[in-house]
């Protein structure tokens, strides 16, 4: 009879150690995904970033066959979803959003919690941002050499709005580049986004507004309450291609990204899989409807072009960033 109770309690222990996990840890990579996947967004929500992101993964969802779950986590400048998809277990079940900030930037900050990517798998690019420099329409300004002539006559006199820190913000970098091909020095004023700059720039309470565009304010500039003297990106608003780029004025493109990433190791059978679906995904109709909505160009790049990209950028990025760096010291002084 022991013998009996001894084969019984066996064979309940090896189903619990084998049988029971089979659904999950048992599945084999080539079964990926076979639950859905988690997908951290650096931003809060209704933002560009979160409405894109989420029409990409919803996207990519229909050609995986799982959906994603998105997962808002905004706060210190996105190392907070950083940290959640660089912490994650790398099985291709955590993902999340990237941009210049997190990729090329914020690892130069003495607070980051990363300092380089060796943490993180680059998945892929989906689309830049449109960066305008813009003024109330009855401001004295008509043009960007008019802004930066009066720059040079009073330094410190133009406030310019910008999303985060000057130092960990792609428009702060382009800026702080101009301020030293000029010689100039603008006031700068840390926002919480475009949101937020539009009204501080409709108010009066900042001179120019340096932050994404999106369709309240290409209306504005329409109805010409705002007027528009250049980009900072290297891409432009439909209907106002006139304008001058950061590129065209001073021969530079400013760090700028819109893309995926997730944990470092994620298996390469895995990595295939979110390519193929990734890959779907920028050309899928409602993705491209609800970008074109937003203002946002799609600019597709696949994982060896996106990781090329981040290896070439990081280190120029950091060496401005040290020049920044020192440059606020010697203000603090």
């Amino acid at each position: 009879m022991w013998k009996r109770i001894s084969l019984i309690i066996i064979g309940i222990v090896a189903v619990c150690a084998f049988g029971f996990r089979a659904p999950n840890a048992g599945a084999n990579d080539s079964d990926y995904p076979t639950r859905p996947i988690t997908f951290y967004i650096a931003f809060g929500a209704g933002g560009n970033t979160d409405i894109a992101t989420r029409a990409l993964v919803h996207a990519a969802g229909k050609y995986l066959g799982q959906p994603f779950i998105p997962i808002n986590r905004p706060g210190a400048g996105g190392t907070l979803a950083a940290s959640e998809v660089m912490n994650a277990k790398p099985d291709g079940y955590t993902l999340g959003t990237n941009a210049a900030s997190s990729v090329l930037l914020i690892p130069h900050t003495e607070e980051s919690p990363y300092k380089d990517l060796s943490g993180f798998t680059l998945v892929m690019n989906y689309g830049k941002f449109i960066f305008p420099l813009i003024v109330r329409g009855d401001a004295p300004w008509k043009n960007w050499h008019d802004l930066i002539e009066a720059a040079k006559q009073k330094p410190g006199s133009i406030s310019i709005g910008i999303t985060g820190s000057r130092i960990n913000s792609p428009m702060g970098i382009a800026l702080w580049t101009c301020e030293q091909k000029e010689n100039v020095q603008f006031t700068y004023i840390a926002l919480k986004g475009s949101s937020e700059t539009l009204n501080y720039t409709l108010g009066g309470h900042i001179d120019v507004f340096a932050a994404s565009i999106d369709p309240s304010v290409l209306q504005y500039l329409q109805d010409g309450k705002l007027r528009l003297l250049g980009y900072l990106s290297d891409v432009k608003a439909p209907g106002f291609e006139n304008f001058p780029s950061f590129k065209e004025l001073y021969g530079e493109v400013p760090p700028d990204l819109g893309g995926v990433w997730g944990p470092k190791g994620i298996p390469e059978d895995v990595l295939k899989k979110l390519d193929d679906a990734f890959a779907k995904a920028v050309v899928d109709p409602e993705f491209v409807k609800i970008m074109d909505s937003m203002l946002m160009p799609v600019v597709y790049m696949n994982r060896e072009e996106i990781n090329k990209l981040a290896q070439e950028e990081f280190p120029k990025v950091g060496e401005v960033m040290e020049e920044l760096k020192t440059e606020q010291e010697k203000e603090k002084k």
